[in-house]
């Protein structure tokens, strides 16, 4: 048996993919896709196992990872039910990791009819800078799994990134931050280079200047207790070109719209777990 498998290799499926290859021997990778030319592709090029069908991935692996778009997994999970009884008949211990971001761990116990049975499920959700080790994944902490289990499962994932676990009261709010925050920075990095490319910057060197100064900045945070307002007041010198930067960040609503865009990705993850 194969030590883990993705169903799914979209963007997110990709790079645990890649990480896990990283990790593991790939010849203990298996992947597969709806669209089976993108799924071999990915598997030729990274040197693992593709498998035509989502049921073959559950039965070739000890952990399964469901990398699918939330409003197909009640299918995906109709098709590889036989499997799961079959894997659990044979006494063999399945474990279901899932990245949907939305649905619980009870989604998968009620779908699969696994009430009762030793079925683990892990519920994480990563980020896309997996791809190059830079990622950040949140793991809910659970009673379904062992400390053994995602100690494992952590060590096959290790060239992902860094790993943190919550309780299931705060998951959703941490996997928010993670997860669409890379969106938001991106979208601000791009407006820092128009800015940039308005004062007369090529647009390539606008780029390079927006990510660099982000980069500096979040890596200089992270190693340090600086609070955020502090590095601010730091830059800010007396009628200084960041302080007149940041009173107009403050007229548009700068702060309140992230604060806003942050709170309403929280809600649509409650709703889009709710599978139909």
């Amino acid at each position: 048996m194969k030590k883990i498998a993705f169903i799914g290799s979209g963007t997110m499926g990709t790079a645990l993919a890649t990480a896990a290859c990283k990790g593991v021997d790939p010849s203990e990778v298996v992947v597969t896709d709806f669209v089976q030319e993108k799924g071999k592709e990915l598997a030729d090029r990274l040197g693992c196992r593709f498998v035509p069908t989502n049921t073959e991935a559950v039965k070739a692996a000890h952990y399964v990872v469901f990398c699918v778009k939330p409003q197909f997994l009640k299918g995906v999970l109709e098709e590889v039910k036989p499997a799961f009884e079959a894997c659990a008949a044979a006494g063999e211990e399945t474990i279901i990791v899932s990245i949907v971001a939305g649905v619980e761990v009870s989604t998968y116990v009620k779908e699969l009819e696994l009430e009762g049975k030793n079925a683990p499920v892990i519920r994480i959700l990563p980020n896309t800078a997996c791809l190059i080790g830079k990622g950040f994944t949140l793991i809910e902490q659970g009673e379904s799994y062992t400390k053994e289990q995602e100690d494992e499962f952590r060590y096959i994932m290790r060239e992902s990134g860094g790993f943190d676990s919550l309780p299931p009261s705060q998951f959703v709010a941490g996997t928010v931050l993670t997860s669409t925050s890379p969106a938001f920075i991106a979208m601000f990095a791009n407006s820092l280079a128009d800015g940039g490319v308005y004062n007369g910057l090529l647009r390539p060197q606008a780029r390079r200047y927006a990510l660099e100064g982000i980069l500096g900045t979040v890596q200089l945070l992270l190693q340090s207790d600086k609070h955020l307002e502090g590095l601010k007041d730091d830059v800010c010198s007396p009628a200084g070109p960041a302080m007149i930067g940041v009173k107009t960040l403050e007229d548009t609503g700068f702060r309140s719209s992230v604060i806003s865009a942050v709170a309403d990705a929280y809600k649509r993850f409650e709703e889009i777990g709710r599978l139909k």
